[in-house]
């Protein structure tokens, strides 16, 4: 070993950071770039004449623009710290966007930042640090052996400029030769430019970082005209509003899916909705969406996080607010209200010490709701079909489908058994709204219930090669974007809003989106306000005339 150590010691390469950097910005455009190339490969684009000229054009410029990158960011000082660092998040970039075809933007940067350490935990797998190993360590083994060649300030300054020029250059000469190509493959495939890394997590990371950190401190108040108009003598109002994870709407027993995912909901007097379309393709967009009043139909991100949510609205009309949470919080929804997280909690009737089932969220509601005076929502966060880890996400006694895949590296099992390991979480999911169902009529002596359930995004269970979720929008497959909602209403409640119960199953065959949330739980809430949708609004077309004044008109 000695002996090794001290040959390496006399073998290392000496020579300028400019060449290190450009060694490196070719085994990012060469290597890390697989899933990129391979999407541009199966792209038109790949059959058309000159394709080999836009290959490389593409190369060069994907090599040149990094080079350049790099040459801002490494020196002979920082090269130890920065170039190790990149090589080794870009090589879990790389292993992700192969492995399960996600693509990186601002939208999943926030995601990554967002993840707690027992999701996270859930993606390290084998594969994972294999590709760490060998496309993260194994050069950055080679970046410390390289020792930069001495030379003045003033020189290394001077080389510096002339390399970021000449990056510039060609990157320059590569897009103009292939401009019209280039171009007419970027408007085609929108979401090419998310896999050419590693510039796509630094661009969406340094995007990510910059939204972080704006914003008002203080949340401009939404509805200023809102006032609550409850009928005398009205009873208590409780609404339940579960809010799912990562529940398509192509699964979901009740939408006509071949297995029955949905069983006690189906023996239920419920109104599903079988074409939802969702705010975004991750909880970080999708849950404040739903919460706001701009909703997809106007979505502004920074309005969104500028504005008071749905939450805040009702408190400031004096409705009791409590957020249950088995999941990685409320991302600012239900900030300065009521919240409880089941996240770390001891109940080894549903934990086993690293996550939770989401029966926990239903532990010690009843006395919890009892305890409120008047009319109250409560927020249900569930960690649903969260993914990779589907198996874990329900009891034993509702591993229905098999078989299932036991393990977290999905491409390690089959598209049945992901499947079936998928389908057993919607049970479980189905099980939990209805026992919710069941607390709620528990109720029903002294209080009028609702109970309104929606998932936040879907998820890709290989379809094209593409799992789990977080593909741009603009691009998604419905099966990131269509969920299910669903919505039971007490019969008290449905008398004392007039509500026809055949015609809201009619209404419900009407496409809808996230949006129709807001106004509906604004109307379930005796709410006015200009913002009120009637449109959205689930209930509003299905009162019957001889309705008695009670909701609103």
């Amino acid at each position: 070993m000695k002996g090794l150590a001290a040959w390496l010691r006399a073998h290392r390469p000496q020579a300028g950071v400019e060449w290190l950097v450009l060694l490196c910005s070719l085994y990012f455009a060469a290597v890390s770039n697989a899933a990129f190339w391979s999407a541009f490969h199966a792209s038109a684009a790949a059959r058309a004449p000159g394709a080999w000229a836009l290959g490389l054009g593409l190369f060069l410029a994907i090599a040149a623009l990094h080079a350049a990158l790099l040459l801002v960011l490494v020196n002979r000082w920082s090269k130890d710290v920065v170039l190790p660092l990149l090589l080794s998040v870009t090589a879990a970039a790389a292993f992700y966007m192969q492995r399960y075809h996600v693509y990186i933007d601002t939208d999943m940067v926030v995601n990554v930042l967002a993840t707690e350490r027992k999701e996270a935990g859930e993606l390290i797998t084998p594969g994972l640090l294999l590709a760490l190993l060998l496309h993260g360590l194994v050069p950055s083994l080679l970046v410390w052996w390289w020792q930069p060649a001495p030379r003045p300030l003033r020189r290394g300054f001077v080389a510096h400029a002339l390399g970021i020029a000449l990056a510039l250059g060609i990157a320059a000469a590569a897009i103009g030769f292939n401009f019209q190509s280039m171009a007419s493959l970027m408007r085609n495939e929108k979401a090419l430019r998310h896999l050419v890394t590693p510039g796509n997590w630094m661009v969406a990371l340094a995007k990510a970082l910059h939204q972080g950190g704006t914003g008002p401190a203080v949340r401009a108040p939404i509805a200023p005209d809102a006032r609550r108009e409850r009928p005398e003598g009205a009873r208590p109002r409780v609404l339940l509003l579960v809010v799912g994870e990562t529940v398509r709407a192509a699964n979901w027993g009740l939408n006509g899916y071949a297995r029955q995912t949905t069983p006690r909901l189906a023996a239920l007097e419920g109104i599903n909705y079988p074409e939802v379309e969702a705010c975004g393709t991750n909880t970080e967009v999708s849950v404040p969406c739903l919460f706001s009043e701009q909703g997809l139909r106007h979505y502004d991100r920074n309005l969104v996080k500028g504005s008071e949510s749905l939450l805040h609205l009702l408190h400031r009309l004096g409705i009791e607010i409590l957020w249950r949470d088995n999941q990685t919080g409320c991302k600012g929804v239900c900030d300065g209200l009521p919240f409880e997280s089941f996240l770390h909690a001891d109940l080894p009737e549903y934990c086993d010490g690293s996550r939770c089932l989401d029966g926990v969220l239903l532990h010690g509601l009843k006395s919890r709701i009892e305890a409120m005076e008047g009319d109250a929502v409560v927020v249900l966060h569930m960690l649903g079909n969260h993914g990779p880890a589907y198996h874990a996400r329900y009891p034993e006694a509702f591993r229905r489908f098999t078989p299932a895949c036991e393990r977290n590296e999905l491409g390690k099992c089959s598209r049945e058994e992901i499947t079936n390991a998928y389908d057993n979480a919607i049970l479980y999911t189905d099980a939990v709204l209805a026992d919710a169902v069941a607390l709620l009529e528990t109720l029903s002596a002294t209080r009028d219930t609702a109970l309104l359930y929606v998932s936040d995004h879907g998820e890709s269970l290989g379809e094209a090669g593409l799992y789990l979720h977080g593909v741009p929008r603009i691009v998604a497959p419905e099966a990131q974007t269509r969920v299910p909602l669903w919505l039971w209403l007490s019969p008290s409640l449905r008398e004392a809003e007039g509500l026809d119960l055949a015609c809201l199953r009619r209404e419900a065959a009407k496409p809808r989106s996230h949006d129709a949330v807001f106004s509906t739980v604004l109307d379930l809430m005796h709410v006015e306000s200009a913002v009120l949708d009637p449109a959205q609004d689930l209930l509003g077309a299905c009162r019957r005339s001889t309705a008695s004044g009670m909701g609103m008109p």
